[in-house]
């Protein structure tokens, strides 16, 4: 019987998309919906600010998209990190799944 043991670190990251955010003002006028790509971004961005990482040296390599976001929801962002796996994350609303995905490459050895 072969036992591992596996490191895990959770990073956890809430944020709002204002309802000014300019990026609303073309995006679906009349019923605006966050931007996957905003989401995205804002995941790359708060694992660089975890591990104090260049930000170049964060990517996602794969991501689903489960709910509309509206403008000023609350999200809770999630990066879990576990030795020699991919890094991944969630984004939640309250209880509703938003998204979900892994980053690329191995920064999780710098974490």
């Amino acid at each position: 019987m072969v036992t591992r043991s596996v490191r895990l670190k959770y990073y956890d990251h809430s944020f709002i998309i204002p309802v000014g955010h300019p990026v609303f003002a073309g995006h679906f006028p009349g019923n605006p919906v966050v931007p996957a790509a905003l989401l995205l971004d804002e995941a790359i961005c708060a694992i660089a600010a975890a591990g104090d990482l260049p930000i170049n040296d964060c990517s996602i390599s794969s991501a689903k998209f489960y709910s509309p976001v509206a403008p000023g929801e609350l999200l809770n962002l999630r990066v879990v990190v576990a030795d020699a796996m991919p890094m991944t994350f969630e984004v939640h609303a309250g209880a509703r799944l938003i998204a979900s995905g892994d980053f690329s490459g191995h920064v999780w050895e710098r974490l």
